[in-house]
Order: C-alpha cells, then sequence, then structure tokens
C-alpha cells in the first residue's frame, strides 16, 4: 500500500469522493438500464437519492459495531453531500450530451 500523506480532513475528501464517484456510476447505471420519460425521471432520481442518502447514514452507522471503527456525524454530511454533488455532474453532463456519462 502506498504511504499517502494525511492532512486534517483527508478522511473527508476520501468520503466525499467514494460516495460522489458511485453516485455517478450508478446515475449512469439507472439511465443505461432503465427506459424512462423526462418526467418519471425525476421521481426515479429522488427515490435514488433518498435510498443513496439512506446508504450514506447506514454505513457510518455500522463503522459503531466494527472494532477499530468510529462513528461521526461529519463523515455521513460528507457522504450526503457526496451522493448529491455527484448526481448533480451526472445530470449536468448528461443534459450536455458529455460522451463522460
Amino acid at each position: 500500500m502506498p504511504n499517502i500523506p494525511k492532512f486534517y480532513g483527508s478522511d473527508k475528501v476520501i468520503h466525499f469522493g467514494m460516495f460522489a464517484g458511485m453516485a455517478i456510476l450508478w446515475s449512469r447505471v439507472i439511465r443505461e438500464k432503465v427506459d424512462i420519460k423526462y418526467k418519471n425521471s425525476i421521481k426515479l432520481f429522488t427515490n435514488y437519492l433518498v435510498l443513496w442518502i439512506f446508504i450514506a447514514i447506514l454505513t457510518e452507522y455500522l463503522q459503531r459495531l466494527v472494532p477499530g471503527r468510529s462513528f461521526d456525524y461529519f463523515d455521513i454530511i460528507t457522504n450526503i453531500v457526496g451522493v448529491i454533488i455527484g448526481t448533480g455532474i451526472f445530470i449536468y453532463l448528461n443534459k450536455r450530451g458529455s460522451v463522460l456519462v
């Protein structure tokens, strides 16, 4: 494992990146697998956001049960912000017709 220098809040950057990345990737899966009209896509992405916010909270809460891990409210907030911004990036790039999504 490479020795990555740590700085204050470095774990928040990792939390944000993981959840933003997962949000972008899962948004793409939803778009590819579900043939929907625009009106229904808003409902689908709202449900998707609620699900990922629940997962963001649950994963942090479950860390209480794992020896050597701890629960942190700021990690939950960072996870949720990552999900929201990742989904927003996907929607923005998708509307522009970007090849990235």
